[in-house]
């Protein structure tokens, strides 16, 4: 790991999944894991990541550049190897071992060359496995400001750590894990305000600039990005596999939450109809009586009107939703696509049981 040991990492002591922010990389990384993983993580420092994912029963191998920094980190994990990735091969230190998950948590932008460890690290993944990594965002509006000013100056910290060597916006990091083989599956994202008192980014003073930079900066979705955390597969015909399969089943949770979402609806329109029919007759029983009905019973009946006329739009909408999930499975399963990757993977079955 680039880092050096005077840099402030978080105690792995009393670090529990609970305690993380829902902001913090760490937290959306372990979601994108989940449990009971073989994991390799490059750039343990201390194990206090290992630490949250053993508590998930993930068996962790660590590799960390820092013999200081490595000693703490065997606590955590099974195995810790000290190394620098910029001049060993990942083949090598890793010979003959497998994993679910390779994690690179604000890793590759200390790299020389992290384009050659990322493809070096599709050969130690499992058939399913796939990379999770923290990049962090050169495009974030603090930065962007300080260049308007004049400033581009490095920090013990953050965006502008002293011993990054590599810079990524988001269609650049999308392009690092294009350009080393990758499908991106999912990327989510960490936010620092635009103006903050973090030692993450430059301290600026608002009103230095103007408010029409501010509001065109302002436009951009990833002004207020610090990191990007992504999920990406090999780019092969089992990674493909994978990555189609989650996505897939993604579309299926949503089509099932959104038919749920229409038998209550329809549930609620038909009781809001039954109550509209039994007022109405009500009504005609009351007009039958007395042919001079108040006014304030006609104006009194409207509500009831207007909760049926609104559960039917809320009920076309979410048929319209319901098509959209169904359109989208139906495509996915009769797709060229789909046959293809069906036949080789039953091929792959009767060749390895033969």
């Amino acid at each position: 790991m680039h880092k050096n040991w005077s840099k402030d990492y978080p105690s792995p002591e009393g670090l529990t999944e609970e305690v993380l922010d829902e902001n913090s990389s760490l937290k959306k990384m372990l979601d994108f894991i989940g449990s009971d993983k073989t994991v390799v993580d490059f750039g343990c420092a201390t194990g206090y990541f290992a630490n949250l994912l053993q508590q998930k029963d993930c068996i962790v191998t660590g590799i960390e550049i820092n013999p200081d920094a490595a000693k703490v980190a065997e606590k955590y994990c099974q195995n810790v190897i000290v190394a620098d990735l910029d001049f060993v091969s990942i083949t090598e230190i890793l010979a003959n071992q497998k994993f679910d998950v390779a994690i690179f948590g604000d890793i590759l932008e200390h790299l020389r060359n992290p384009w050659k460890v990322l493809e070096e690290t599709k050969s130690i993944l499992k058939e399913h496995g796939f990379v999770v990594a923290s990049i962090p965002n050169i495009a974030h509006g603090a930065i962007r400001l300080a260049l308007l000013e004049g400033k581009f100056e490095y920090r013990k910290l953050g965006i502008l750590d002293d011993t990054h060597l590599r810079f990524f916006t988001r269609e650049t990091t999308e392009e690092l894990l294009q350009k080393s083989g990758y499908l991106i599956d999912e990327l989510e994202r960490t936010k620092l305000p635009l103006f903050s008192d973090s030692d993450l980014v430059p301290k600026l003073n608002e009103n230095h600039f103007s408010k029409d930079v501010i509001q065109y900066l302002q436009q951009d979705q990833d002004i207020d990005t610090l990191q990007f955390i992504v999920r990406a597969f090999p780019l092969s015909q089992e990674g493909e596999h994978s990555l189609l399969n989650t996505r897939y089943h993604k579309v299926l949770v949503e089509r099932d939450f959104i038919q749920s979402q229409l038998q209550q609806t329809q549930a609620e329109l038909e009781r809001s109809q039954c109550q509209l029919q039994e007022t109405q007759a009500e009504l005609e029983e009351i007009r039958r009586r007395s042919p001079h009905i108040p006014a304030e019973i006609e104006v009194g009946l409207q509500p009831s009107v207007e909760e049926v006329e609104t559960l039917k739009l809320q009920l076309q909408n979410t048929q319209t939703e319901l098509e959209r999930s169904q359109h989208i499975i139906t495509a996915m399963e009769s797709s060229k696509f789909w046959e293809i990757r069906q036949i080789w993977f039953k091929l792959k079955k009767i060749i390895g049981g033969s």
